[in-house]
């Protein structure tokens, strides 16, 4: 057999071939890629605003940690994948319901083959109440930024819990920017709460219609804004708006929020491609640094997001639709002037002109005809805002040289 192979190898190398045609290995199968099937970020295209980057955030998220069915590694591409620059990961601190089917998996392998005790951060630990908590409330963060870093993904992951007790009285809340999650833990919510700020904390008010029959303050929730505690409230939540709570976030100078409270994986409720991205939060702030987007929050540089409608102050509101949309005349005569108004952003903008509705599509330009007759000419409501009392603010278009 050996001399058969070799006779056959100087046989090629006569005829011109070599022994490297022989010795390279030849693929018995193939493989035929039928479509590109990469996960792509979704590039989300927002102006400059006054000299301020627009960051996109969502600071309410959950794992499988609390209650949530999602990773924080899986939680951090997801964000990535859909266009944001920030993202909090929030667990329950007192809540950890998916904890249970973990324990049921790890049982077999505890020393006497028994389950672990089931306890959460509020409760401590039963046997033996000097001992708070049986978790590493900080573990999932830090999974998360590890993540992030080992795949090179510019995304900012803070550090976050969702403290809460009775939702129809006392409410929910999350705790921004924490140094240690597991130095807040109490029974008691307001010293959970009194602790987050005295690490710098910054604490958003969440859904504050969820399992109340009332959007007015309870006992409770007074003393928790008298005290200081409140810098922002989630004027949106998930897909649904709270629209009295612009109200408030004016008259009581709290920073705008547009969260999903995601449990799910974001793909089952913002499929990509739709035009339609998941609800969040810009930011207006000088950098992507953690400094920026305090101070930021503080100074209530915000606009939430959700389905395609923006809310805010109208100041801010106003100062995006200048960045976005630019507007010039093209035409005149004695009856009108005609206008082209092009769209540069990925967000639409819906003029009510009349009774009717002029969409600003992204990245589109639009003819426009309006009469000299029109008093203000250049005032539209523009019916996918909100802002405070329920109102669709009326902005002015600024004409572009």
């Amino acid at each position: 057999m050996r001399k058969y192979l070799l006779s056959g190898v100087l046989t090629l190398l006569v005829l011109g071939g070599t022994a490297q045609n022989i010795l390279t290995p030849v693929a018995i199968e193939t493989e035929i890629k039928l479509f590109d099937n990469a996960v792509k970020r979704t590039e989300i295209v927002l102006p400059q605003v006054k000299g301020y980057t627009l960051y996109k955030a969502d600071f309410h998220v959950h794992t499988i940690y609390s209650d949530g069915n999602v990773t924080p590694r899986e939680r951090v591409m997801e964000a990535w994948y859909d266009g944001l620059d920030i993202i909090a990961l929030t667990d329950h601190l007192e809540k950890r319901s998916y904890e249970k089917f973990m324990l049921k998996a790890l049982a077999p392998y505890s020393k006497d083959g028994s389950p672990f005790e089931y306890a959460h951060a509020g409760a401590g630990n039963p046997k033996n109440q000097d001992t708070p908590m049986l978790c590493n409330m900080n573990a999932t963060v830090d999974e998360a930024i590890e993540h992030a870093a080992k795949n090179s993904l510019p995304i900012m992951v803070v550090r976050g819990t969702e403290i809460w007790r009775n939702p129809s009285t006392v409410g929910e809340y999350n705790a921004l920017f924490l140094k240690d999650i597991n130095a807040i833990c109490d029974k008691d919510l307001f010293e959970s709460l009194r602790r987050a700020k005295e690490q710098g904390a910054i604490i958003i008010h969440n859904h504050p219609g969820w399992r109340r029959t009332t959007m007015e303050k309870s006992e409770e929730q007074q003393r928790i804004y008298a005290e200081g505690w409140v810098d922002g409230i989630e004027v949106v939540n998930e897909a649904k708006l709270y629209p009295k709570m612009l109200r408030r976030a004016l008259d009581e100078k709290l920073f705008i929020a547009a969260n999903t409270d995601t449990h799910h994986p974001t793909s089952q409720r913002w499929p990509q491609g739709g035009g339609i991205f998941r609800t969040m939060t810009f930011i207006l702030a000088k950098d992507m640094s953690e400094k920026a987007i305090k101070e930021a929050l503080l100074e209530r540089r915000t606009i939430g997001y959700c389905g395609n409608y923006l809310m805010g102050e109208q100041c801010w509101l106003q100062e995006f639709f200048d960045a976005a949309v630019d507007c010039r005349v093209v035409g005149t005569d004695s009856k009108s002037k005609v206008y082209v108004l092009t769209n540069t952003c990925s967000i639409p903008f819906a003029l009510r002109i009349g009774n009717g509705i002029q969409l600003l599509k992204p990245f589109q330009a639009t003819r426009l005809t309006i009469s000299k007759k029109r008093e203000n000419p250049l005032d539209f409501v523009v019916e996918n805002m909100w802002i405070a009392d329920e109102q669709h603010p009326t902005l002015t278009l600024r004409i572009d040289k």
